[in-house]
This record gives structure tokens, C-alpha cells and sequence, in this order.
């Protein structure tokens, strides 16, 4: 029986078990449907963390699906399989090769497996103010330099570019290195190869996939899956680490959102919904581009991440201007561009308003782009683990010059606060 055909039958008995609101909303009605399948791992229902029965069996035919040796439901977002992948594989004081553009939870995940990192550098595109592909060739390069466990990196990048994951893969694999790929925004990739190819089907040891990206599900809905060539490491290993991450009290309205996520996906109804979202990506390109936008498009970039620019603005200007005067906000902008997330469920009509908008924003006349410059290969001064255990104290950002943070700072979030509020910002340092 299916996660979703066991939350319909409704269960009849008298629960005195969590969650005690006896799936009944007292809060607010419109959210009454979600409590009502919101039930903790009773008598008859299935363990997340062993599963045996409902939950087995839709992770296996998602595992069918993608290919993969065993695919993970996670109901808490790609960051915890992103953790239990790292703590499964990296053991203290094992080389990690990281690339510069890995999302936050990477180096967090370095924290709790004490491993000791080295930065590898994407590509960039000073043009568009962008990291993009890794080159396999300095990799490989870089790779023989000392004796790495794993190379974790992201493909897609938050904007779509994709890099050469079965290069990549052979390259790790004569370097006698795991391959982790954070393919959280390319969670469509596993239902439809026009978009992209999954990172498992070209060869990587384990991915990662947010479905809440761009696959229509909920937050937080996320899956881990490890390949069928891995080594050394099975189901049990992963399972135990996901066990130490993962709550004991999984929600079901989630999991039984990831498995409505590929049952529809994977149905000629689903097909035919992101064959017409890529048609009216397409048509939105074509007619922009007669209005001064410009769209960045390459070989191996997803066409459902729309990142773009309007010449007589800047990145930061434009998206000022489309959050205060049309209500459209951006999902990540730099002084050049603006990227604008699509997916299951962006309709046509929501294309339409951004069209329009695009279409009316105003220019300067006078404004040129100004090529972004990319900070050089970093030096580690410190590692995460030691970082994190440090004292520190805190000091105004016009003085953290020379100092080491003692926490992530994205600088998405600088943008975000400098633009939008008068917050001063503090550094945590060590």
C-alpha cells in the first residue's frame, strides 16, 4: 500500500499519541486538510527510520525511477541529506576538495565530520557576475595533488549552469574519490532529460535533490540518493546517518507529498506540464529580447532557472524596481543580473506578469554593465570545525577586514538587508 493510500483510509481508532490534535486543526481552518493526515509513526503506519512497508515501498519505486541503488524521503530539506551524506562518507581529519559555490549546509557538514578542507574554484563569468561549470580538467589537475576521500560540488548552480558530471565522475573515480553532487535545483532532471541529466545516471556516487526547487513539492520535501556503483559504503551506512539528522517524528502530509511529486511527474499529465512550461519559457525569451533583455543561455544551462538582465539597469536596480513596482521578486540578483526561479506550477499567466513588467521597467539610457571581479583562489586560514569552537567576539563589517568569521555569511543576505532596511550589519569573528 502507498504513503497516500494509507493516509486516505482515515484511521478510526482513539489515538492517545502525538500529535495530540487528534488531526484536527484549532487554529486556522483553511489549513485543516494537512492535519488531518498529520499522524506520528502509529501502529499500522510505517518507520521512516526503518522502513518496512508504505515508506519502503515508495522509496523503492522512486529508486526505479531516478536508477539509483536506494533513494532517501527526507522531510527536512535538502540540507539534511546533504549532512547525512557527508557524515556517512567523511570521517575526522579525511580530505574534502569543496567548490567555492557549495551552499552553506556543505561547510556546516564540515563542522560536524571534523573533515579538513580544500577550496577548488569554479569557472566564472565576469559578464554576467556568475560561477558556472567545474572544468574536469583542472580537477583532475588538482585531485593528484594530495590523497582527497570526496569532491563535493553543485550542479545545477543556483542558476542553472550545469557541469559535465560523467567527466567529472570518471575523473573522481581514477582519483579514488567520492563524488557528492548538490543537485538541489535539478530535482526535474530525474523525470525529464530535455531539462538536464540526473548527476546519478552520469555516474556520481550520491545526490542530493530539493523537490520543493522546482519539482512542485512542499518545502522541505527533499530526497538522497546513492548510486548502484558505490563503494565500500550500502543502504544500512547512509540509513544510520540520516537517523542522527533526521527527526523522530517525520511528517506524513510530506511524505506523502514526495511520493505524490513522482507519481505525477512521472505521469503523461506531468510530462505534458513541464513540456508546456519549457514552450512558454521559450516564447517569454523570444519576445523579451526585442525590449532590451538580455537572457543567459549556453549548452549546458537549464532553461527553467530564467536568469536575465535589462541593459540601462543594474542587477540590483532592476530587481528594486520589479519587488517595489510589480510586486515580482527575484530569487537571487548581483549587480549585473537577476535570476527568476520557474518550475511545476509556474502557470502561464504568471510568466504573462513577468513579461509585462520586464516589458514597462524603467532605464537609464546611460547605464553600462560593470564586469564583475571574482575573489581569488581562497586561502584556508583555519578549518570549520576549529573556526566554530573558537571565542569570538563581535565587530562592525567597516572592521572585519582581515578577520576570520566564525560564521557562514552568504552575501545574498547582505543584499537583501542593505537594500531593504536600514540594519546595520555585525560579524561574529574569531
Amino acid at each position: 500500500m502507498s504513503i497516500i493510500k494509507l493516509l486516505e483510509k482515515k484511521v478510526k481508532r482513539t489515538l492517545f499519541t502525538t500529535p495530540t490534535h487528534s488531526q484536527h486543526n484549532i487554529f486556522n481552518e483553511k489549513y485543516t486538510n494537512f492535519y488531518e493526515d498529520d499522524y506520528s509513526e502509529i501502529e499500522g503506519f510505517d518507520n521512516l527510520s526503518n522502513p518496512k512497508n508504505a515508506i519502503m515501498m515508495a522509496q523503492g519505486r522512486a529508486s526505479e525511477i531516478i536508477g539509483s541503488k536506494q533513494t532517501f524521503f527526507i522531510t527536512q530539506g535538502a540540507t539534511t541529506a546533504l549532512l547525512s551524506a557527508m557524515k556517512t562518507i567523511i570521517k575526522p581529519a579525511d580530505k574534502v576538495l569543496v567548490a567555492r559555490n557549495c551552499h552553506k549546509s556543505v561547510y556546516n557538514g564540515l563542522i560536524l565530520t571534523a573533515g579538513i578542507i580544500d577550496w577548488f574554484m569554479p569557472e566564472t563569468d565576469k559578464e554576467w557576475g556568475i560561477y558556472t561549470k567545474i572544468d574536469p580538467k583542472k580537477l583532475d589537475s588538482t585531485l593528484q595533488l594530495d590523497d582527497y576521500k570526496v569532491f563535493i560540488m553543485t550542479s545545477p548552480t543556483y542558476v542553472g549552469v550545469n557541469s559535465d558530471i560523467e567527466e567529472i565522475a570518471k575523473i573522481c573515480r581514477k582519483n579514488k574519490t567520492y563524488l557528492i553532487v548538490d543537485e538541489a535545483h535539478g530535482s526535474l532532471y530525474n523525470f525529464n532529460d530535455k531539462i538536464g541529466k540526473s548527476a546519478i545516471s552520469q555516474g556520481a556516487d550520491v545526490s542530493i535533490n530539493s523537490l520543493h526547487k522546482s519539482a512542485g513539492g512542499l518545502n522541505q520535501c527533499a530526497i538522497l540518493n546513492i548510486s548502484k556503483n558505490l563503494r565500500d559504503f550500502d543502504e544500512s551506512d547512509f540509513q544510520n546517518s540520516i537517523n542522527l539528522f533526521h527527526t523522530s517524528s517525520p511528517s506524513y502530509p510530506l511524505l506523502a507529498n514526495i511520493e505524490a511529486c513522482f507519481n505525477y511527474l512521472t505521469s503523461k499529465k506531468g510530462q505534458e506540464e513541464v513540456n508546456i512550461l519549457l514552450s512558454e519559457i521559450d516564447k517569454l525569451k523570444k519576445e523579451l529580447t526585442r525590449y532590451g533583455i538580455e537572457f543567459f543561455e549556453c549548452d549546458y544551462h537549464d532553461p527553467t532557472k530564467i536568469l536575465l538582465r535589462k541593459k540601462g539597469l543594474s542587477g540590483f536596480d532592476l530587481s528594486e524596481s520589479m519587488f517595489s513596482e510589480f510586486d515580482i521578486e527575484d530569487e537571487l540578483n548581483n549587480s549585473i543580473s537577476c535570476l527568476y526561479l520557474t518550475g511545476i506550477g509556474t502557470a502561464r499567466q504568471k510568466l504573462e506578469k513577468l513579461k509585462q513588467a520586464l516589458k514597462k521597467v524603467k532605464i537609464n539610457p546611460s547605464y553600462e554593465f560593470q564586469p564583475v571581479d571574482f575573489q581569488p583562489h581562497p586561502l584556508v586560514k583555519m578549518q570549520p570545525i576549529e573556526a566554530f569552537n573558537r571565542n569570538y567576539i563581535y565587530t562592525d563589517k567597516s572592521d572585519s577586514l582581515l578577520k576570520i568569521s566564525g560564521a557562514t555569511i552568504p552575501p545574498r543576505n547582505w543584499n537583501i538587508i542593505l537594500r531593504r532596511s536600514n540594519s546595520k550589519m555585525a560579524f561574529r569573528l574569531s
